[in-house]
Formats: C-alpha cells, sequence, structure tokens
C-alpha cells in the first residue's frame, strides 16, 4: 500500500524539481505520456527516441507540434512480425469464435497506426538495440548514433525508456550533452540500482536541470517511499529558463495521469523546503501546434 503522507529521506532532496510555467503533456494519458517544457521543446526539431514498443503517442505528439520536427527511433522489441503475429492470433480466434469483430478490427488498426507513423517521411525507424558498446549486429551504440546526426543540428532531445539498460549509457549521454537540449528518461528498479541511480542522477543534474517527476504505478514503491520506477523531464542549463517554483509534492493535476489508469496515481512528497519564489500556475498548458 502506498504511504500518500510520507517524505522522501533527504538523500533525493537534489531530484525535486524546478518549476516552469510551460510545462505540457506529450502523448497518452496514461503509460506513455511525458512533461515537456514548451519553450525547450520550441528550440528542438530533431528528437531522439530510445524505446518505444507499441506505445508511440509521446512521439506522435511532438511530431505534431511542429510540421519541421524529425524523429529518429531505435528500438529492438517491435517489428511487423510481432503485430501480425497478433492479428494471427486474433483472427484464429475469431474464426473458432472466441473474439468478436471489434477486438480483430482492434489489433489490425493498431498495424495501421504502426505503419503510418513509422513510414512518416519525418520518421527513421530502427529495429537495433541500444547498447554501451556494439557486441551484436542488432546492436547500436551511441557514438554511431551521434556520429551520424548532421553537424547543422545543434538541439536534440532525447527520449530514453529501454528497461533498465539507461544506466549503461547514461555515461556517453553526458558526453553529448552539448548538443542535447532536453532529456526525457524512465529509470527502472531504483531500488536494485539504487548507488548507480543516486550517482548518475546527480551526475545529470550538474547539466541539467528537472523540471518535472512521475512515479510509474505499474510498479510499487521502495520501503522508503521512492518509486521503483521514476520517469523524469530534464532541460539543459543552457536553456536558461526562468524558473517559478520548487513545489514539494507530486503528482500535479492536468497535467499527471497514472501509468496504469485503474490504479492509484503514486504521490511524491519531498523533504526540502521551498524557495522563496512566487508560485506558478500549475494547471497544464494547452499545446499550440503549428
Amino acid at each position: 500500500m502506498q504511504n500518500k503522507k510520507k517524505l522522501l529521506p533527504n538523500i533525493y532532496n537534489f531530484l525535486r524539481p524546478k518549476q516552469t510555467k510551460n510545462l505540457a503533456r506529450f502523448g497518452a494519458k496514461k503509460d506513455g505520456g511525458y512533461i515537456v517544457d514548451l519553450n525547450a521543446v520550441s528550440k528542438v526539431n530533431f528528437l531522439i527516441s530510445f524505446g518505444m514498443a507499441e506505445e508511440f503517442s509521446f512521439e506522435i505528439d511532438f511530431l505534431n507540434y511542429n510540421s519541421s520536427n524529425r524523429l529518429q527511433i531505435y528500438d529492438h522489441t517491435v517489428n511487423h512480425k510481432i503485430y501480425l503475429s497478433n492479428i494471427l492470433k486474433v483472427l484464429r480466434r475469431f474464426v473458432t469464435f472466441r473474439k468478436n469483430l471489434k477486438e480483430l478490427n482492434k489489433v489490425m488498426l493498431e498495424y495501421y497506426s504502426f505503419l503510418k507513423f513509422i513510414y512518416n517521411s519525418n520518421v527513421n525507424f530502427f529495429n537495433l538495440k541500444i547498447s554501451d558498446k556494439i557486441r551484436e549486429k542488432k546492436e547500436i551504440d551511441l557514438d554511431k548514433i551521434f556520429s551520424k546526426i548532421d553537424k547543422s543540428i545543434k538541439n536534440i532531445g532525447l527520449k530514453i525508456d529501454i528497461e533498465g539498460d539507461e544506466y549503461k549509457i547514461l555515461d556517453k549521454v553526458l558526453e553529448n550533452s552539448n548538443k542535447i537540449n532536453f532529456i526525457i528518461i524512465e529509470f527502472h528498479e531504483t531500488g536494485k540500482n539504487n548507488k548507480r541511480f543516486i550517482n548518475i542522477a546527480t551526475k545529470l543534474t550538474k547539466i541539467f536541470d528537472i523540471i518535472h517527476i512521475h512515479g510509474n504505478n505499474h510498479e510499487s514503491l521502495l520501503p522508503d517511499g521512492f518509486p521503483k520506477v521514476i520517469e523524469m523531464s530534464l532541460v539543459n542549463k543552457k536553456n536558461n529558463l526562468i524558473y517559478t517554483d520548487y513545489p514539494k509534492s507530486f503528482p500535479i493535476k492536468e497535467l499527471d495521469f497514472p501509468n496504469n489508469p485503474f490504479l492509484p496515481d503514486i504521490e511524491i512528497n519531498f523533504n526540502q523546503l521551498a524557495e522563496n519564489i512566487s508560485k506558478p500556475n500549475l494547471q497544464a498548458t494547452k499545446i499550440k501546434r503549428q
């Protein structure tokens, strides 16, 4: 059971987000949606996404925000075969009256949405696994990825959701931080990897400001009250954003939604006093798409 009133230990105070007035949600109002700062996003026309599985609503909102936006996706877990296999399974059950037409249409529409997305002229999809070092043919590392990016592209957005492998690549991400304007990242197994998590998050905050944090309620809490899986939004300090407050409690109404809509959202309460600056409007910013 989640303890909504429990304050986090002081060791996590450095994760307390700085608040801007321009937060908005990109993606679904469930798992797959993340919080961004629109000032930072407006400076980026190129997003690299590590890990999307079958949920790419965040990436679609990024593309829709500006018609010139481009996207590269790296994910070895999703391909045509997975969708076709699912369609075939439902089709077999449909002909034996164990599935109805609505269920069959659903899986076919999912495949259509996937095809429409990856064959978008502004999208490059690579069925490759992100790794700290290339060991197999189906792997790619950050050095190779960044070396292929046009040198005229100065500001990159980065989304990382690779089920625990984030710890292996973040040092390399930091080596390329001068090119990265914002990062959306999901940290997994923060208990098992607690020292690694604290270490790499500390390194990140030297170059990036945390502007949002959200617990993924598909997993529970650690004994100290910290989420086992945590989503973070960070912006490069070079953006010089104006911060209006340091709120102590999350989630934020109208911005945050539980990853699993059938379970209560995770409440995060920091144990650090607020800075003596004006409070922001914490209502969700309406996205203005071009």
